[in-house]
């Protein structure tokens, strides 16, 4: 967490603590649900001050993976334009719950290429490697349907082996 937002978190937990002082000045409330709430705030100040934030990566494997991910979801519009030329359609039309499809699949089919470009090194966003990666991430995109119906097929052909035989 940025230490502009740590600092607003220890200004609201100072706000707090004065409340809590003033209500114990007055009398007027029970304190132990604004004591709970001050203890509460100043382990949430702890827990995310600035020197204890883990930060996941570089600024190039964050972009690689956004761009990995746009690939495939284009490959996947692609193949929806596609499928409707191969129809023999002349025009595209739209169908929402089909177009939304492979993008409601799409973190399914995302999970191999997100390993791949975490795995690659540095080097920037850009590289020959990524690029492959990118291409990849477009063609999974692209037969994301295939991936499924190969699925579908490797779960029906285990389910029929393993029923016991009729006697």
């Amino acid at each position: 967490m940025s230490e502009t937002l740590t600092m607003i978190l220890a200004l609201s937990l100072a706000a707090m603590i004065g409340e809590l002082t003033y209500r114990i000045g007055t009398r007027s409330a029970r304190l132990l649900p604004r004591v709970m709430v001050v203890i509460l705030g100043a382990a949430i100040v702890y827990a995310v001050a600035p020197g204890r934030v883990e930060h996941m990566g570089s600024a190039s494997d964050t972009a690689s993976i956004v761009v990995c991910y746009v690939s495939m979801l284009l490959g996947m519009i692609a193949e929806y334009g596609y499928a409707q030329a191969e129809r023999g359609q002349s025009t595209l039309t739209f169908e929402p719950l089909t177009f939304l499809m492979p993008i409601f699949a799409s973190p399914i089919v995302f999970i191999p290429l997100l390993t791949l470009t975490s795995e690659l090194g540095g080097g920037g966003a850009f590289t020959r490697a990524r690029l492959m990666v990118y291409l990849v991430a477009f063609q999974n995109g692209f037969f994301w349907k295939t991936f499924f119906e190969l699925r579908q097929k490797q779960m029906k052909a285990a389910a029929t082996t393993a029923e016991p035989a009729a006697v």
